[in-house]
């Protein structure tokens, strides 16, 4: 597999997103846009980020099945647009696997009418909550809610899973689930604060477990060279690599 860093541009200007892409352009898979989807507008965010790589779209969507749909068609365009090949579709689009299996379905259908190459990612359980909140929330521990929402994930059709490092070892214990794209936020390399993030783990580690993508935002775009923080996660990603 080639680059393996998802750079989440969250939490800034416009401005400051597009020096970030520019410098680390090349040597990342590509960017995360979440917050700059509400300020820039769906399309013009994918237009301006998909020039310097691969683009995630991170809106979580997560509603009535209808209302998933109707949502979803700001990231593939309307029939005029599609046919005046004006419509840029992100690489990846992330919606709330607990929405349930006809909420996702209907983004998954969207997507089939339009872009074959948009991986629709069902987001789990979120990497800001902890054990005890787990069980507060959704009635379960971690891995047992994860395990249900992959599993709901495949069914409605969904290509990837967003889940933290510490499940993936255990999720690849099942032969079904293989075949989804492991993206893991929640990446902290050695002596970096953890931050608001519960379950997270090093990037070395999270190769080590299985993980295809990693999502890493403010270790690197905070960091006093970005471009240096990432040539370094690349050696430690290219170790893990071999030793895996």
């Amino acid at each position: 597999m080639g680059k393996r860093i998802i750079v989440a541009l969250d939490g800034m200007s416009e401005e400051k997103a597009i020096e970030i892409a520019e410098m680390l352009k090349g040597e990342v898979w590509g960017f995360k846009v979440n917050d700059l989807l509400d300020t820039m507008g769906p399309r013009q965010c994918l237009r301006t980020f998909r020039r310097y790589g691969n683009v995630m779209a991170d809106p979580k969507l997560c509603d009535i099945p209808n209302t998933m749909s109707n949502r979803s068609r700001a990231y593939f365009g309307d029939s005029e647009e599609r046919a005046q090949g004006l419509v840029i579709a992100p690489d990846i689009l992330t919606i709330m696997a607990c929405a349930g299996i006809d909420g996702m379905r209907a983004v998954v259908e969207q997507r089939n009418e339009f872009f074959s190459y948009t991986e629709i990612a069902a987001v789990t359980v979120l990497t800001s909550i902890s054990e005890e909140e787990c069980n507060l929330i959704f009635g379960g521990p971690v891995k047992s809610k994860v395990l249900e929402f992959a599993r709901t994930a495949l069914i409605a059709g969904c290509d990837a899973l967003v889940c933290s490092p510490q499940e993936l070892v255990f999720l690849n214990q099942f032969p079904e689930l293989q075949r989804l794209t492991k993206i893991t936020p929640g990446i902290r390399p050695e002596g970096v604060s953890a931050q608001d993030q519960k379950r997270i783990n090093t990037p070395y580690q999270a190769i080590l477990n299985g993980a295809d993508l990693l999502v890493i935002g403010r270790a690197i775009t905070q960091a006093k060279n970005p471009l240096e923080a990432v040539q370094t996660i690349n050696e430690e990603i290219a170790e893990a690599g071999i030793e895996k």
